[in-house]
């Protein structure tokens, strides 16, 4: 069989289960998930050893449709996944999106330096001025949304990449 017809394997399984709208943080900035079907993209990671760089976002694809949660942070920023979607701790342990309760504490996409306390200026958030800065995202809410269709990929190297809501997840095992 000439290699041009030999069939692809197919792409490694996926911990990620995005809602078409939710933004992943690419070197093009937010970009909805479904934008990328079929495409590869440089995706925002953190490294071993603690640096943030980027590394490829692969074989995007739509999923299965399945249940959807929808999360809100201390920013009131919003992103629906779905309940089997893999979410990364502040504590660097795994979790499940239909497992998260409000005051889940996530890895940061950034974060400022250790003992850095926002100034008591109005364009800071009142709960966050004067206080020691929490390094988590603080999920506020888990709502249920339905059912929707879900988008996962790969990502190369570190196998996590950053959500535009603040949150680390894992792609893949």
């Amino acid at each position: 069989m000439p290699p041009d017809e030999k069939p692809k394997p197919p792409p490694p399984p996926t911990l990620s289960r995005l809602a078409e709208d939710a933004l992943v943080e690419t070197i093009d900035g937010p970009v909805e998930i479904v934008k990328l079907v079929g495409k590869v993209m440089p995706v925002l990671t953190r490294f071993r050893d603690g640096a943030l760089g980027f590394r490829m976002m692969r074989e995007i694809r739509q999923l299965d449709d399945g249940d959807l949660y929808e999360l809100v942070n201390g920013d009131q920023q919003r992103v629906r996944l779905g309940a089997d979607h893999v979410l990364v701790r502040d504590d660097g342990s795994e979790a499940r999106v239909a497992d998260l309760k409000p005051g889940a504490a996530l890895e940061p996409g950034w974060t400022y330096v250790p003992g850095y306390v926002p100034p008591d200026a109005p364009e800071y958030a009142r709960e966050v001025r004067g206080a020691p800065w929490r390094r988590a995202v603080i999920v506020t809410t888990v709502t249920p949304v339905g059912r929707g269709p879900l988008y996962g990929f790969s990502v190369n190297e570190t196998k996590r990449y950053f959500l535009t809501f603040g949150a680390m997840s894992r792609a893949q095992q």
